[in-house]
């Protein structure tokens, strides 16, 4: 189903929905907007795991925003170092995670790109 708005929470995908009045509830919450989805960008980050420890595996979207481009990709750097963070202080479960993530800008995979990010994150000062 094609959505027409994106509802955002602190520049995250939270819902969709095709008229303002179904947002309603969401934007009388704090750092919540609404944005058309025709008019603006898109930035995904997909999570990718072809096999677990019991041997299945599963895909996720574990980021997207709309916007103005600059903006989205803020956003982007800013969930990387949060998601960082969540790992711990093992530089290796966070490139593990990130291996498996790829970037989609305005549906184009831009995967290197996020690689290349997370190799320039400094991972000793997100412990400090």
């Amino acid at each position: 189903m094609k959505y027409k708005y994106a509802i955002l929470h602190n520049g995250q995908v939270i819902d969709y929905c095709n008229t303002p009045e179904q947002a309603e509830h969401w934007l009388s919450e704090p750092n919540t907007e609404m944005v058309e989805i025709a008019k603006a960008s898109k930035v995904r980050v997909e999570y990718t795991e072809l096999s677990g420890p019991w041997g299945y595996g599963h895909q996720e979207e574990s980021f997207a925003t709309y916007g103005a481009l600059l903006p989205c990709i803020r956003r982007l750097i800013k969930w990387m170092q949060s998601t960082a963070r969540t790992f711990g202080p093992d530089p290796r479960e966070i490139k593990d995670f990130f291996r498996h993530c790829r970037l989609y800008v305005n549906g184009k995979d831009k995967s290197e790109w996020l690689w290349e990010q997370m190799n320039k994150l400094d991972l000793k000062t997100l412990y400090v």
